[in-house]
């Protein structure tokens, strides 16, 4: 039939519609379903398109395969209200921390790593799963770091094993300033050993402490160890964190201009 006879093509009498020639696949009509198929109307072909958005769109490999790869390792938060991120060059994945126009808590932002366009809304499923590589504070709902979480359907829930009776350790980095580890101590959690290990000497004058926002000097103070001269000094103990979840504190004072540490605490949650 001569081009440009119908300006539309309303349908065809054939249940199979070929495209590109004889040698073309087709879409073929089986019954209430369609079919993308060979030439041969014979077997199936491969069908292809983008990274779904709607509930009702159709799933490409790599996102099931990626869905299906449980849990998602979350390295960053996205605030709902902010214009949805352009793919970077590092296939990586946003867990939403505040509902907004553009995602809500609950969905997770998957950036391909392909450069181009923008991150892929995942649907807030009922067991969807991810590992928080860091913690994420700020937004409506603060997430800890190095935990797992599943979404139960209106919320996070922290699934992480059971810490009851293993022992663990925060390893955080002092430099020339005060500061908190990413990671928190949990709740009722016995501290059995802390130590600072002195790794540059600090400037005559500095002083350091090992505790808690409040009590500062709760598994180390300024006594125990020496800024000034490299070394490694512990203080064994027994002593709790206290009914509430706390980040370990490093206190330097003096304002050093040099030095360098590394702040540590062996701590349990004891079984009875």
């Amino acid at each position: 039939m001569p081009n440009g006879v119908f300006s539309k093509l309303l349908g065809t009498i054939s249940s199979f519609f070929q495209f590109g020639g004889t040698a073309g696949p087709g879409i073929n009509a089986n019954g209430s379903a369609l079919e993308t198929k060979n030439a041969g109307n014979s077997a199936f072909a491969v069908h292809r398109g983008a990274v779904p958005v709607g509930d009702n769109d159709f799933t490409t490999k790599a996102y099931v395969d990626k869905i299906a790869a449980k849990p998602l390792p979350a390295s960053l938060q996205f605030n709902g209200n902010s214009a949805l991120p352009s793919n970077s060059g590092t296939e990586q994945y946003y867990v939403v921390t505040t509902t907004g126009t553009n995602a809500t808590i609950g969905q997770i932002l998957w950036d391909d790593g392909s450069g181009t366009g923008t991150v892929a809304v995942i649907a807030a499923v009922t067991g969807n799963t991810i590992v928080t590589t860091a913690a994420f504070t700020g937004g409506t709902i603060t997430l800890a770091a190095n935990q797992m979480y599943v979404w139960t359907g209106s919320a996070w829930l922290d699934i992480s094993p059971s810490i009851s009776g293993v022992t663990y350790m925060i390893r955080t980095a002092l430099a020339l300033a005060t500061a908190s580890s990413a990671t928190q101590i949990p709740a009722n959690a016995i501290i059995y050993d802390a130590r600072l290990d002195v790794t540059t000497a600090y400037s005559a004058g500095t002083t350091i402490s090992l505790g808690i926002t409040g009590t500062v000097a709760l598994f180390m103070a300024t006594g125990d160890n020496t800024a000034t001269v490299l070394g490694l000094y512990q203080v064994m103990q027994d002593a709790s964190v206290g009914a509430s979840a706390a980040a370990l504190l490093g206190t330097v004072t003096g304002s050093p201009s040099v030095g360098a540490a590394q702040m540590i605490v062996l701590y349990s949650v004891p079984n009875a």
